[in-house]
């Protein structure tokens, strides 16, 4: 099925995507194959995750399930972000101390 609901049978998928039938492609579907999610170019997908031209369309395709299925990297703040998270400590600080002020000359 495609995501607009219609049936994506070998016939409709050709219909939709001629070059299919020239070049080799990948097919993305969810785990257990109902839901077609994209049909992608084997050449552009390789040069565009730097898979090896030397390999065979099937390693190929395997290297890329490989990249698809990596985990994401780990999020590294940069400096900017740091800076942020330095102010905005340093704010906490100072509202903290102007309630233990506030509370002191108010008697509370």
């Amino acid at each position: 099925m495609s995501p607009d609901g219609k049936i994506a049978d070998p016939e409709a998928v050709l219909t939709q995507f001629p070059a299919v039938a020239v070049f080799p492609h990948i097919i993305e579907t969810d785990p257990s194959e109902q839901m077609l999610y994209a049909v992608m170019n084997l050449a552009a997908t390789r040069n565009e995750h730097g898979v090896d031209p030397a390999l065979t369309d099937d390693e190929a395709v395997a290297a890329i399930q490989e990249v698809y299925n990596a985990p994401p990297p780990e999020h590294v703040p940069d400096a900017t972000e740091r800076m942020a998270a330095a102010v905005e400590f340093q704010n906490v600080l100072a509202m903290a101390s102007m309630m233990e002020a506030t509370a002191e000359g108010s008697g509370i």
